[in-house]
C-alpha cells in the first residue's frame, strides 16, 4: 500500500521555532526529521509539508531574501539546507544504515523530490483536507501525520472527523496514522495536553461538559482584554468550586 507523510506546519512566529520544528540532536527530533524518518520507514511516495497562517523572510546559509515564506516553503528549504544534518540524529542514521540507501546524495535528492508544498492551508483541519486530496489523486492509501506531541492528538482527531463527513475520503479513516516528533511548544510537555471526551461511562456523570469546553475555546476569538476578563472569572468559578470540594473533602475526615 502506498503511503504519504504529512508534516505539520509551525508557525514561524512561535519562541523557538527550530527546536518545534528541527529538534535538538541527537536524541530529540523535531517534525521535520521526524516526518523523514516516518517517509524513511515506510518508504512514502508523497511528503506533504503544510503550512498554518505565517510567513517569514528565510535567513539561513546564503539566502539573503527579505520577501516572507509560507511555513511549507521555510521548513522545505530549512531541510534542503541542513539535510546532512538528519544524520546527528540517531535514530535516522540508525534507520539509515540498517535500510538506507547507499548513496546519500541520491537519496537526498530522491526525498527531496517527493515533497510536495501546500502553501494554500491556514490551519490544521485545511492541511489535512489539502493532503489527503493530493493523496487521493496520487492513489495514496495509508496516511501517517506528524507533528509535536502537544499537536498530533488534534491532527488525529480533526483527520477522522473529516473522514467520516466526507465520502470520497472515507476510504482513508481506516489507513490512518499518527506520530508524534520529540520535541513539543517550548515550556510544555505532553502531559499539557487536556482531552475533554464526551460523556461514554455509566458509573460516571453524563453532563455534557465538553461542550461548554468547546464554547469557551471558541471565545479566544475575542479581543485580547476581553478574553483576559473571561479567563479571570472562569478562574473564580472554578475556584469557587475547588473551595466547596476542599470543604467537602475535610468534612470526610480520613
Amino acid at each position: 500500500m502506498k503511503t504519504g507523510v504529512v508534516i505539520h506546519g509551525c508557525n514561524l512566529h512561535i519562541e523557538n521555532w527550530r527546536h518545534v520544528a528541527w529538534g535538538d540532536s541527537p536524541d530529540r527530533p523535531g517534525r521535520i526529521p521526524q516526518g523523514i524518518l516516518v517517509a524513511l520507514r515506510f518508504d512514502a511516495e508523497v511528503i506533504v509539508m503544510g503550512t498554518g497562517a505565517s510567513e517569514a523572510p528565510f535567513h539561513f546559509g546564503e539566502s539573503d531574501d527579505e520577501a516572507p515564506i509560507a511555513e511549507a516553503e521555510y521548513a522545505r528549504r530549512y531541510l534542503s539546507e541542513f539535510f546532512d544534518e538528519l544524520r546527528q540524529f540517531r535514530v535516522i542514521n540508525e534507520e539509515l544504515k540498517r535500510s538506507g540507501p547507499e548513496s546519500f546524495p541520491a537519496w537526498r535528492e530522491s526525498l527531496l523530490e517527493k515533497i510536495v508544498l501546500d502553501v494554500r492551508s491556514r490551519n490544521t483541519l485545511e492541511e489535512i483536507e489539502n493532503a489527503s486530496a493530493i493523496f487521493l489523486e496520487r492513489g495514496i492509501g495509508q496516511i501517517v501525520l506528524v507533528s509535536s506531541p502537544s499537536h498530533v492528538v488534534r491532527c488525529l482527531r480533526d483527520a477522522a472527523g473529516l473522514y467520516a463527513r466526507e465520502p470520497h475520503f472515507a476510504h482513508l479513516q481506516c489507513n490512518l496514522l499518527a506520530t508524534p516528533s520529540v520535541t513539543c511548544y517550548e515550556g510544555s510537555t505532553p502531559d499539557d495536553v487536556v482531552v475533554v471526551e464526551p460523556p461514554h461511562r455509566p458509573d460516571r456523570h453524563v453532563l455534557p461538559t465538553h461542550r461548554r469546553i468547546q464554547r469557551m475555546l471558541d471565545l479566544q476569538q475575542m479581543a485580547g482584554g476581553e478574553l483576559v476578563n473571561l479567563i479571570e472569572d472562569f478562574d473564580e468559578l472554578l475556584q469557587h468550586y475547588e473551595h466547596l470540594m476542599f470543604q467537602r473533602g475535610k468534612s470526610r475526615g480520613p
